[in-house]
């Protein structure tokens, strides 16, 4: 059985160790946001550590690009970022009581797939509103 005086230690200890453990984890947020550059170094992207754009950077030989190309490589280096910081915050809260393996299985994002084919079928027999019968 401890003594008052240990308890009160211990429990001082404790506190401390809070302490620490969310200054640390303050720090390690604030810090969490990224920067990523582009494979052919023409694309900067610097997101917050909630992914929010904070800088866009461009080189001339960006600027050269097709504009539908360069918007893909800002995509691609934006969810990049996104993604770095979304696991730096995840790491975070490890030392406060996080789980290591829930925080390992933060994947990266496959590709952007092309947008689905757009609906072609035709419904305008089966209107409710717009047509001369009104179906209320």
């Amino acid at each position: 059985m401890q003594t008052p005086d240990e308890w009160l230690a211990d429990f001082e200890r404790k506190v401390a160790d809070l302490q620490q453990k969310a200054t640390d984890f303050k720090r390690d947020i604030e810090s969490a946001g990224t920067t990523r550059t582009s494979e052919d170094k023409s694309v900067t992207v610097t997101v917050a550590p909630n992914g929010a754009l904070l800088d866009l950077q461009l080189t001339d030989a960006a600027t050269g690009k097709p504009a539908a190309e360069l918007a893909q490589e800002i995509l691609r280096t934006a969810r990049q970022a996104r993604q770095s910081a979304a696991n730096s915050v995840a790491e975070a809260f490890v030392p406060i009581g996080g789980d290591r393996d829930t925080v390992q299985r933060i994947d990266t994002p496959e590709e952007e797939r092309p947008p689905a084919a757009p609906e072609t079928d035709d419904y305008s027999e089966n209107r409710i509103f717009g047509s001369e019968q009104q179906k209320w």
